[in-house]
């Protein structure tokens, strides 16, 4: 997406449009005019049919609109034949480009913010732009639309009163071991994006971490090739590594249940006790096997070894 201003083909900018209220309210002659102010539009995951009406009537209005994917927002405009003067705004470029979605709004002038596939801020830089428009007291009108939290959540058949999202875990293992760690005693649904060719490698590690929880993968939502699947995390990794998947993945997780790890038996406290490697090294392997948090084997293995020894644990390394 090119840096700046980019204008379509088409008319000239349309001077500012005052309105009161935020929502265009439907008259004998259409939709009123829009308010001035910042519009976050959630567009289709992938099929157009799920378009609002209301998405349609305030990207009709807007004088400007600021996209992710300025591809894909230009072919979604031209679906709905519309031409509008049209701002690339992504991670790479989001506060170069905030100055000049400002002076619109200053202006007096409706803005759109149109993120790819989803709700604008949710794993993308819209919250930026929200953030300093508020600064600036700006207006901000947030429509509803689609999403693909809710959306997986949803068809997964988790109980979902409460849920953790993570978004895009860590791309480094041992920052995204560390991160399910933290969070592998919620006893509540986890939604997390992956990349395809992060999937073999990230649902290795949730097997480690969370063991053999309950899963769906939801994956290209609504699109052509659409898929849907409800597994156990083991069974999920060994499909995907017969059957490599591509396309845009949101997997749920499901809720974890008390006491949910392995009990040790005394044979297996004896072999984690006799472990001649290092604490931190036996907790980790140990915590593998048995489905243990890192941090719950550690503190274990601290205390068998200190019961060996006679001595109270002083955690510190052996």
């Amino acid at each position: 997406m090119a840096r700046g201003r980019q204008k379509t083909k088409g008319p000239d900018k349309a001077p500012p449009v005052q309105a009161t209220g935020a929502s265009p309210a439907l008259d004998a002659q259409g939709p009123a005019p829009l308010a001035p102010g910042l519009y976050l539009l959630p567009s289709p995951l992938g099929n157009l049919g799920d378009l609002s009406q209301r998405f349609i009537d305030v990207l009709s209005g807007v004088q400007a609109v600021a996209a992710e994917d300025t591809r894909r927002t230009l072919k979604l405009l031209s679906h709905l034949g519309l031409r509008k003067r049209l701002y690339g705004y992504r991670e790479e470029n989001h506060a170069s480009a905030f100055p000049l979605l400002k002076r619109h709004l200053e202006d007096g002038e409706a803005v759109a913010l149109v993120t790819d596939a989803g709700a604008p801020g949710i794993c993308d830089p819209g919250a930026f732009l929200v953030s300093q428009a508020r600064k600036a007291g700006l207006a901000v009108f947030p429509v509803p639309g689609p999403s693909a939290v809710i959306t997986a959540l949803m068809a997964s058949g988790f109980e979902a009163s409460s849920f953790s999202f993570l978004g895009f875990l860590p791309p480094r293992p041992e920052r995204r071991r560390a991160l399910l760690e933290s969070v592998r005693d919620r006893r509540e649904a986890l939604v997390v994006f992956i990349p395809p060719h992060k999937l073999p490698d990230t649902l290795a590690d949730l097997v480690s971490v969370l063991g053999p929880r309950p899963a769906f993968m939801a994956r290209e939502m609504t699109k052509l090739h659409e898929e849907y699947l409800a597994l156990p995390l083991p069974d999920l990794l060994d499909e995907v590594a017969r059957n490599p998947r591509r396309g845009e993945i949101t997997l749920v997780i499901g809720p974890g249940e008390a006491g949910d790890r392995e009990p040790l038996d005394d044979e297996a406290l004896r072999l984690i006790a006799s472990d001649p490697r290092p604490t931190r090294e036996a907790a980790a392997h140990f915590a593998g096997v048995f489905g243990w948090t890192r941090k719950s084997m550690y503190d274990l293995v601290l205390r068998l070894r200190a019961a060996d020894q006679g001595n109270g644990p002083d955690g510190k390394e052996t």
